[in-house]
């Protein structure tokens, strides 16, 4: 080991960190081919754009280790932006499944009831009603 910079072993040993998270990612995705199908569409759609992030990070590493510059490869970063369009709209589906439901018809009255208002003549004859009981009670 004398001959190996520490710098190397320190740069290796975060390598090897982050393959141990990579590896932890994709156990909690690799169910099985069966369970695999079982699943509903929104999350094999999950499950598939979490497979375009580990492809394009494990494509993204592979430019690195070869030297150039991955964000000098075209196609990457189209593959990049797709995948980022994808999470978003996933995101965007999961919200509006947690939203909390309208009560359409709870909604209705309440904006009818609040817009209600007593008719003038009404208004007239209740009035008059306050005016004698107040009078009464003098």
């Amino acid at each position: 080991m004398s001959g190996i910079p520490d710098d190397l072993i320190a740069k290796l040993e975060k390598f090897d960190d982050l393959l141990t998270k990579l590896e932890d990612a994709v156990d909690e995705i690799d169910v099985g081919v069966e369970k695999h199908y079982e699943r509903n569409a929104h999350e094999m759609a999950l499950v598939d754009s979490v497979s375009m992030f580990l492809m394009d990070s494990l494509l993204w590493a592979t430019q690195a280790t070869k030297g150039g510059g991955a964000d000098k490869n075209e196609e990457l970063l189209i593959d990049l932006a797709r995948t980022k369009r994808v999470t978003a709209d996933m995101k965007e589906i999961n919200l509006r499944q947690d939203a909390p439901r309208i009560n359409k018809q709870a909604a209705g009255n309440f904006v009818r009831n609040a817009l209600w208002e007593v008719p003038d003549q009404q208004k007239t004859t209740t009035e008059k009603e306050v005016k004698t009981e107040e009078s009464a009670k003098k």
